[in-house]
């Protein structure tokens, strides 16, 4: 697409809990996108759910309460979308068909190790994964339904948390087992927060002045789900978590390495 044929993406991260969501307005490839507007619903486990709304150049909304019928990823996305389409500071999206992507945060891609447009073939294999990541995997893809449903003219794309993993050497992400068994079951390190990774490894290359393949640092996400990942020449060589997002340090809801009993 030309810069005279500019089009909208909406980023989503669909969480057990929330969903968070983006709208960019791009005009092709080589050309940074720029953010226009977010919005996130949180609470959804624990309602009263509540809202962050924000459009560029106004004034944010935060701790709005959203409606009482509203207790999954997928109202808030058919909500949210309802509030941007709706919004009068927003004359970039009018109707459903001004979206032409919908980028999706997919936490378990297995073997991918890239962008990929989620066609019948990859939602298949992703649904697969969903007992591996199961927090946010099967929310994940509920979403990409419900995007196909509401938009069936937009293309959806899944970016992998971890895929910035795929470069970690053999001897690194292979565990102490059978190695026939673990290659029919596909049991090694895979590793996540890739997504938050890469920001850091950009965003620190970028402060630092550096080339991001001289970049050698050791990063760490630490929220409810944390992860420490170390990053030589700019890519992942190890990460704490493994199979699953479970292995590692504790978090929220993980015991990490310690054994839960």
């Amino acid at each position: 697409m030309s810069d005279s044929n500019p089009f909208l993406i909406l980023a989503i991260n669909a969480g057990s809990s929330s969903l968070k969501l983006s709208l960019y307005r791009s005009t092709g490839q080589g050309h940074e996108p720029t953010e226009i507007c977010a919005a996130e619903v949180s609470g959804l486990s624990s309602p009263p759910a509540s809202l962050k709304y924000h459009v560029q150049d106004r004034s944010p909304i935060k701790g709005e309460k959203v409606p009482a019928d509203i207790k999954d990823p997928d109202g808030a996305f058919k909500y949210l979308l309802d509030k941007l389409i709706h919004d009068d500071n927003l004359p970039q999206i009018k109707k459903k068909e001004d979206v032409a992507y919908a980028c999706h945060r997919i936490v378990h891609g297995g073997d991918f190790g890239k962008v990929h447009v989620i066609d019948k073939t990859t939602f298949d294999a992703l649904e697969e994964l969903s007992d591996l990541a199961p927090l946010h995997n099967a929310t994940g893809l509920a979403i990409v339904k419900t995007v196909h449903e509401t938009l069936p003219e937009c293309v959806n794309m899944a970016y992998f948390d971890s895929a910035f993993h795929a470069t970690i050497p053999k001897h690194i992400r292979t565990y102490a087992i059978d190695p026939k068994i673990a290659e029919k079951n596909k049991l090694r390190k895979y590793g996540f927060h890739g997504i938050s990774y890469k920001y850091i490894t950009n965003a620190v290359a970028e402060y630092l002045k550096k080339d991001v393949d001289d970049l050698n640092i050791i990063a760490l996400h630490l929220g409810s789900g944390a992860s420490a990942c170390c990053i030589k020449g700019g890519k992942s060589l190890d990460t704490t978590m493994g199979l699953t997002p479970v292995s590692g340090l504790p978090g929220g809801t993980r015991s990490g390495d310690v054994d839960p009993r």
